[in-house]
């Protein structure tokens, strides 16, 4: 990988003037009229973060409407550990149409709230929920203050959904010298009966992934600080075969696993003589490809095939300030997992993040840079902008000029700051 020219920075800047001159351009002609989404599916769903308050909402595909679907204040959200995509905190069924999600009620004893040091939970929740994608048919599925917990102090962590959408497994992690404890429990959707399935596997902070109903095999991604020594920091990729107990794991760093968890992708960043890596989900973890150029960036996998967006991002330079103040420079490849091909979609794509595709991959959720606000300055001088699009997958993978983007996508969300946090938590599509 070569550092952008001066010539090339020259450009990106070019390229961001027309983004903030676009703000104010005139109507969209007729050829250029935004696109209407899938009229199959309902929303997006979100988690709203009002600080201390957080609820789940419901924003309609045309950004017009909003709709709230709880409103105790109370839903849980904290980051995916080492990985990105969505937040966790809820969970849509694999057909779009029921959403899992999590609430924190502090556990008491009598009336006086237990202090974050005693012994019992310390969760990121103790209520497990299930409700239909608008809000009905709401039900408590656990309650973690009323079941038995393993010795010492324990976290609840994630949960996923069966492929068939008739269970749901969640973690609980178990504090102990090294790596926490992972203890793992299913639950019947339909009866709430709760059985325990792993008990005390020495593996971290886990994030579990996907659950084929058909293999009954779980895959996730884990994070243990005791071999933080290792090339990958002590981070695992696994599979757990529910019927047996069987566990494989491989080191993989921020690993992005197919909607059939039958592939995954492993980032290369940041050990730099480590390739981004493909392989296959299965007993050995066959490698099956290894990137040779581009050598940096993430992969998003699409919902319909084995293939993804791979967004290659350009090394910054080392400065003394305003590091990470700049956008990267970035292309878009298209990785094919079956021929394993990774062929050039766009070659300027920095103003631009993905988010997700669609579950029938013809929209995609993107952050798309739209200038600087001139009215925040600091030591590297004006803050860049940025708003939620919902645009075309096939004009996205285009050459289409950014600001053609910004004229046919329907805007979802107010501007914000980039890189900083938003009060909008996206977590998926809902039918």
């Amino acid at each position: 990988m070569t550092y952008v020219s001066s010539v090339g920075r020259r450009s990106w800047f070019g390229l961001l003037v027309v983004l903030l001159c676009c703000q104010h351009a005139p109507a969209v002609p007729a050829t250029t009229q935004k696109q209407p989404a899938p009229a199959s599916w309902h929303g997006l769903l979100y988690i709203k973060d009002e600080r201390p308050r957080k609820d789940l909402w419901v924003q309609s595909l045309d950004g017009s409407r909003h709709q709230q679907l709880t409103d105790s204040g109370r839903v849980a959200a904290w980051p995916r550990p080492g990985l990105e995509g969505p937040f966790n905190g809820a969970v849509i069924s694999p057909d779009g149409r029921r959403v899992a999600y999590a609430e924190r009620h502090p556990v008491v004893a009598g009336k006086v709230q237990l202090p974050e040091h005693a012994p019992g939970l310390r969760g990121h929740w103790e209520l497990l929920f299930v409700m239909n994608a608008d809000g009905t048919g709401r039900r408590k599925l656990v309650d973690l203050r009323e079941v038995p917990l393993p010795e010492g102090q324990t976290r609840s962590g994630s949960f996923v959904w069966s492929s068939d959408g008739t269970r749901l497994a969640y973690a609980l992690e178990t504090f102990e010298q090294g790596c926490s404890h992972l203890t793992l429990h299913v639950v019947e959707v339909a009866s709430g009966q709760v059985t325990p399935v792993l008990t005390g596997k020495p593996l971290g902070q886990v994030q579990l992934l996907t659950w084929s109903s058909p293999r009954d095999e779980l895959t996730f991604a884990s994070v243990c600080d005791e071999k933080a020594s290792t090339p990958e920091g002590g981070r695992l990729l696994g599979t757990l075969h529910l019927p047996t107990g069987i566990m494989r794991t491989r080191p993989a760093w921020n690993p992005v696993v197919s909607t059939d968890g039958t592939r995954a992708f492993i980032s290369g960043e940041p050990v730099p003589q480590q390739r981004p890596t493909l392989v296959r989900v299965d007993e050995t973890f066959t490698v099956e490809h290894l990137l040779k150029a581009p050598s940096w960036g993430h992969l998003l996998w699409y919902h319909q095939r084995p293939a993804g967006l791979f967004t290659a991002k350009t090394p910054e330079r080392p400065q003394l300030e305003c590091q990470g103040m700049t956008p990267l420079p970035q292309s878009f490849y298209r990785l094919e997992a079956g021929t394993q091909t990774l062929s050039l979609l766009r070659q300027e794509a920095t103003a631009l993040r993905v988010l997700d595709f669609s579950p029938d991959d013809t929209q995609a959720l993107v952050y798309i840079l739209i200038g600087r606000d001139e009215s925040s300055w600091g030591v590297c001088g004006a803050a860049w902008s940025q708003r939620l699009y919902l645009v075309r997958r096939d004009e996205l993978e285009s050459e289409l000029p950014v600001h053609e983007l910004l004229a046919r996508g329907i805007a979802l969300a107010p501007a914000s700051f980039w890189p900083g946090p938003t009060n909008t938590l996206f977590i998926g599509w809902l039918r």
